[in-house]
């Protein structure tokens, strides 16, 4: 896989810090902020936009535009301050996953598929990777199912009993990924599982 280069800030790999700008800035909306939320100094620039619910494109704006703001610090990349007399990034005003407030029918018949199956997964079957997968595989499907069901991606939409459906999915899986990162609790688990 050809690892992305963010204009401006370098390779995906890049793992970003919160920079010296204050959360108070008034140039930091919601979407910025949501994204803000998840640089905490482990996490890869291409991991955050497989984290957050935006397209890549717009994640990769707000990053940049964080960055430029001081919000966020890119390890061995300069920050060049800009001239006034160029335009602040247009702002970008992310689609709600369904227009109408509400969730796709597709997106509740999954949330739903997954809830109902919770008690019968074991882990690797909740994380759709195989009992021999590497950490890399294993860390790739947490990112895909938290995008997927992190309860933070239906922040504009009326979710009634599927918020806590979206809660206990991400639980599970959170769960799961921590289980299955630690190669100990991995192999004692494997263990309690039928061969």
């Amino acid at each position: 896989m050809a690892r992305k280069i963010f204009e401006g800030l370098g390779p995906g790999s890049l793992v970003p810090q919160r920079g010296s700008a204050p959360l108070a800035d008034p140039r930091i909306g919601p979407e910025e902020g949501f994204v803000l939320s998840r640089i905490d100094g482990r996490t890869t620039l291409d991991e955050v936009v497989m984290l957050v619910p935006f397209e890549e494109q717009v994640t990769m704006v707000i990053l940049r535009k964080l960055w430029e703001m001081g919000a966020i610090d890119v390890p061995g990349v300069a920050r060049v301050v800009r001239s006034p007399s160029k335009p602040d990034l247009p702002k970008i005003t992310p689609q709600a996953p369904s227009d109408s407030g509400a969730l796709s029918s597709d997106q509740a018949r999954r949330i739903d598929e997954l809830f109902n199956e919770l008690e019968t997964r074991d882990a690797f079957e909740l994380m759709g990777v195989s009992r021999d997968a590497d950490a890399k595989e294993i860390k790739r499907a947490y990112f895909k199912l938290s995008k997927e069901f992190h309860p933070d991606r239906f922040y504009a939409v009326t979710l009634g009993d599927y918020g806590k459906k979206l809660s206990a999915i991400f639980q599970a899986v959170k769960s799961a990924f921590e289980m299955l990162s630690d190669d100990k609790r991995k192999a004692a688990y494997l263990e309690t599982l039928p061969k």
